[in-house]
């Protein structure tokens, strides 16, 4: 199965920002794609319309029970939480309405110095990009049918997918470990809420696959580099969450590194970053796989979810939202410097560099 070019080219905002004077040029951004869940303008546009009326049906709900305007929550939520995975797979499985269904993006590669776009059309719509191999030339990435999500390989040098994971257990999350395994997110909806729990399979892919953590809310893995330990997400109660560490994956002791959600690992393995609790906003911070070295990646004027760091190390990529819903991707460098729209032609969620 073959990439079909996307007509989407970058759009008069990517542009602007391109030129914007913030200190980052174009020679400094890595030519490799960036894998990210996109949508069109008008895909966008539909769900953000779609986001509106749920919320000032919310709101109206909210006054006849004389609710405060103040005690309405956050408008910017980009990150996955219990009741949000409960929420996704009460649709996965026909339990709930879903009006924003229509507008689920696809699987594309970002060129992240032109802005264009191609269009995985070998994967389903709703698949989400997870990690790609060391090499740049495989990319794992979770994709859902009507009523399970597995984890499928995308192969760069033939354009052909393959198939990870397999029902009936749902896998949700996974990246690239050690001697060709994979570490998985699975989760288990016979109960409710669903819950969640790392495993790691044999060494090949292949299962059965043993745990790497006790059934919870446990999510989001990101393997290092060398594949020999791997980060990942264990989500709280009241919206709390925090970093834990398996290091090395065989015969390590779990560590709690830091509040925070959605972790990955730098190219080389000595940082992760992050999107951590600040005052009342999600920032970017860095720390290394020991625990030292916790700081934000310079600051900003929106709510940062989902960074990744590219290959070279000296760039960080992350979802903000100047109105939402939308969703652009931004670029700053990791020392925190030079701010800047990346991607604003349509929406771009998810990225993976």
């Amino acid at each position: 199965m073959r990439l079909a070019r996307a007509h989407a080219l970058a759009s008069l905002a990517f542009s602007l920002a391109a030129c914007a004077t913030t200190g980052i040029r174009k020679d400094e951004i890595s030519e490799q794609p960036i894998a990210f869940n996109y949508m069109t303008q008008e895909e966008a546009r539909k769900r953000a319309e779609s986001w509106d009326d749920q919320r000032q049906s919310q709101l109206k709900q909210m006054r006849q029970q004389a609710v405060v305007d103040e005690q309405l929550p956050p408008q910017t939520e980009m990150h996955a939480t219990t009741k949000d995975l409960e929420g996704f797979l009460g649709r996965l499985f026909g339990r709930a309405d879903d009006p924003g269904g229509s507008s689920t993006g696809r699987l594309a590669l970002l060129d992240p110095r032109s802005g264009k776009v191609e269009v995985l059309e070998a994967a389903r719509r709703g698949s989400v990009p997870l990690a790609w191999s060391p090499d740049h030339d495989r990319l794992l990435y979770a994709q859902p049918a009507e009523r399970d999500v597995q984890i499928y390989e995308y192969e760069r040098a033939h354009g052909t997918v393959r198939p990870i994971t397999h029902g009936p257990t749902l896998h949700t999350q996974a990246c690239y470990a050690s001697h060709d395994r994979i570490v998985v997110a699975t989760a288990d909806h016979s109960v409710s809420p669903p819950l969640s729990r790392i495993e790691v399979s044999r060494p090949g892919g292949g299962g059965p696959f043993e745990p790497l953590s006790e059934w919870g809310a446990e999510h989001s893995p990101s393997c290092a580099p060398d594949g020999n330990s791997v980060v990942w997400e264990r989500t709280l109660a009241e919206g709390r969450s925090e970093l834990r560490l398996l290091a090395p994956i065989d015969g390590g002791t779990v560590q709690t590194l830091s509040p925070g959600r959605q972790p990955r690992f730098s190219s080389d393995g000595a940082w992760i970053v992050f999107s951590g609790p600040q005052q009342r906003e999600w920032r970017i911070f860095r720390v290394r796989p020991d625990g030292s070295g916790r700081a934000p990646i310079g600051s900003g004027e929106h709510s940062e979810a989902r960074p990744t760091v590219s290959p070279d190390g000296r760039l960080v990529v992350y979802v903000a939202s100047e109105t939402p819903p939308r969703r652009n991707l931004y670029l700053r460098r990791f020392d925190g410097s030079g701010d800047r729209i990346l991607f604003a032609d349509g929406d771009g969620e998810y990225p993976v560099w």
